[in-house]
């Protein structure tokens, strides 16, 4: 049986950060001319372990790297410290994926789905298939029987999917989270949830949703309350931010609210180093699982950038704009 002890855990952790890319390599991204100039970097520091993209297919690569890291986590993390969260959250992506592929009819999903979590993604493919949820997690199960439900009934929104399964996610993974009694995760997940509800706040505003609308896609679990989002819902910008300036998120949620173009860009990048500040106070401790996390938190945040960065320089983007969604590097 492997030593999961966090000692030896993050004494793994610490040869695995060499495998993040340095500042050198993303500026070697960020200017390259071609996808496959980018894909010559990655392909330099070993990124998805070898896997090739054929014809500029990135995600392979992408893919591969985000398994690694998957597996990395599943092999070496203690039991019931709470860092089964993470996994967890990757089951809920691939139930909302798969309970998508069945209502769209769509014979393969495989494209739509994250690495593998706690549950295994054959058996929750059959699960979502079946309509039989009981082999599944409580909350998940609750959650494809609600969504169940509201189809039959008539609403048909994609939207309905997420917010139902986005919902219980955040319960469920901050439950274990709390059972594992470890402060830096109850923290992430406590930020991941106010984050997730002032996005939504931002886009049903934008989008002249009612007050009611961004009632029921509200997640509980978070530390700023839904009556504070409702003393706001109707106010100005600057009138929000201004409510916010009091949270512990004061400087973060600003710059979703600063009225300058692309605010919604800086909140994703500032939000994305908030969480990953959590864990870099505590990245030397040995004695606990904040190295491990983190790495895994920074891992997948790499990954989400270099997506990120493939994506604009196939699209044309300039470089600048590629610069401004950058984050703050882990390594």
């Amino acid at each position: 049986m492997a030593n999961k002890s966090p000692v030896y855990s993050n004494a793994r952790v610490r040869v695995m950060e060499n495998t993040f890319l340095n500042q050198e390599k993303f500026n070697r991204l960020v200017y390259s001319e071609s996808v496959d100039e980018a894909l010559r970097v990655l392909a330099e520091s070993n990124y998805g372990g070898g896997a090739i993209a054929e014809n500029g297919d990135y995600e392979k690569i992408l893919r591969a790297e985000e398994d690694k890291v998957s597996a990395f986590m599943a092999e070496s993390m203690p039991e019931k410290c709470g860092m089964e969260s993470f996994l967890m959250k990757q089951d809920y992506h691939n139930a909302k994926a798969l309970t998508k592929a069945k209502y769209m009819r769509l014979d393969d999903a495989d494209f739509m789905l994250a690495p593998q979590g706690t549950i295994d993604i054959d058996l929750l493919r059959d699960c979502v298939n079946s309509d039989t949820y009981s082999r599944l997690p409580a909350l998940m199960a609750e959650a494809l029987s609600e969504i169940d439900v509201a189809r039959a009934n008539g609403d048909k929104s994609p939207r309905t999917i997420d917010v139902t399964l986005d919902k219980a996610c955040f319960r469920d993974v901050l439950k274990v989270a709390k059972e594992g009694r470890q402060k830096t995760i109850i923290r992430y997940w406590t930020a991941c949830i106010d984050f997730a509800n002032v996005t939504a706040f931002i886009r049903y505003r934008r989008e002249g949703e009612e007050l009611r609308s961004f009632r029921k896609a509200f997640a509980e679990g978070g530390e700023i309350s839904l009556s504070l989002f409702e003393s706001v819902f109707e106010a100005t910008d600057e009138a929000v931010a201004e409510k916010f300036r009091y949270t512990s998120y004061g400087k973060t949620v600003y710059e979703a609210f600063s009225g300058e173009k692309g605010a919604l860009v800086a909140f994703e990048r500032a939000q994305d180093n908030y969480l990953l500040d959590i864990f870099k106070r505590d990245r030397t401790d040995i004695f606990s699982i904040s190295p491990l996390a983190g790495f895994y938190v920074a891992k997948k945040q790499e990954i989400k950038v270099v997506r990120m960065i493939l994506i604009c320089i196939k699209n044309h983007v300039d470089t600048a704009q590629i610069k401004a969604r950058l984050r703050d590097y882990y390594a």
